[in-house]
């Protein structure tokens, strides 16, 4: 259902799951995945950064690094800084087109899926700008050496509580359109 098109990989997974479970519970919408010929109409989920990761994933609330794990670094080298926390920024295109051929998806799926306009087939095109922050751990001795693996688990929750919010407009916005 959603198309990976960031900078961070397997978002898509989240959007997707959270999309599907919210509208499945939607009485009269028959849900399939994938695309069939005999689909009233299909969604199409795409999400976008910006090219770079370092665009995508900004640093904020920078901490100096000696004063949290002075023993692991050393007195050696020069004050360096962690970010306390970090500000994502993704943004989720949302199409609904009525009995799509394969060349309509292709061309919705690429980079001038945004620029169609809603009109007798296309009932919805919008992009949706997602953004969250979450704050990252700084850990004392032992626990410096696994910090980014703990990190990348504080983003993925935050992430996926981005998903639920982001799934919830998506109902929405097809409720809306139907």
């Amino acid at each position: 259902m959603f198309y990976n098109y960031s900078s961070i990989s397997e978002a898509h997974t989240d959007f997707t799951r959270e999309t599907y479970r919210l509208l499945t519970g939607l009485s009269g919408l028959k849900l399939t995945s994938g695309y069939s010929r005999q689909s009233d109409a299909v969604l199409i989920g795409i999400l976008k950064s910006p090219e770079k990761i370092s665009d995508t994933v900004r640093s904020s609330n920078l901490r100096l690094a000696q004063a949290k794990a002075g023993n692991a670094i050393g007195n050696s080298r020069q004050n360096f800084y962690v970010p306390g926390s970090s500000d994502v920024v993704l943004y989720v295109q949302v199409i609904v087109i009525k009995k799509p051929t394969q060349d309509e998806l292709a061309v919705l799926k690429s980079s001038l899926g945004e620029q169609v306009r809603p009109g007798s087939k296309i009932i919805l095109n919008e992009i949706l700008p997602i953004k969250f922050q979450y704050t990252r751990e700084i850990l004392d001795d032992e626990g410096v050496q696994v910090v980014g693996s703990q990190n990348l688990g504080v983003q993925r929750k935050s992430l996926k509580t981005m998903a639920e919010q982001a799934a919830i407009s998506v109902r929405d916005m097809i409720l809306y359109a139907f």
